[in-house]
């Protein structure tokens, strides 16, 4: 499910287990509920496994597509996770997945130097 164009939900099981694979972000065991964040590429994956669902799919995935250019989505996304605590729905792995987001979000600078994204050159001073 597309939400913008740049921030996808997925629930698909079979989908989000195989690219939590393919990326070796498997959790290594399934008796509590679970959440982790890694990147792709520019995208921010975050993955969440609730152990004690009832419904068919227990792995749900946010994916945010160029994450540093995307800052809108990152606030949908923090905005979600900021309501699901409100509304005491599995507390601890989403006080984790928020804690991680803004850690994204503070380092949003640094990701676009590391994928070469700076938008202005700033020279020190100090060199010349």
């Amino acid at each position: 499910m597309n939400i913008q164009p740049t921030l996808h939900i997925v629930s698909d099981d079979v989908a989000i287990i195989d690219c939590l694979v393919d990326h070796g972000e498997m959790f290594k065991l399934y008796d509590t509920n679970k959440t982790t964040t890694f990147l792709v590429d520019e995208d921010l994956h975050i993955v969440f496994y609730f152990a004690e669902s009832k419904l068919e799919n227990r792995f749900m995935m946010y994916i945010v597509d160029n994450f540093t250019e995307n800052q809108d989505c990152m606030e949908l996304v923090l905005n979600h996770l900021t309501e699901q605590i409100k509304n005491d729905k599995h507390i601890y792995i989403m006080k984790q997945a928020k804690s991680k987001v803004l850690d994204m979000l503070y380092m949003t600078n640094t990701f676009r130097a590391l994928f070469g994204k700076n938008k202005e050159e700033k020279t020190n001073e100090m060199y010349y």
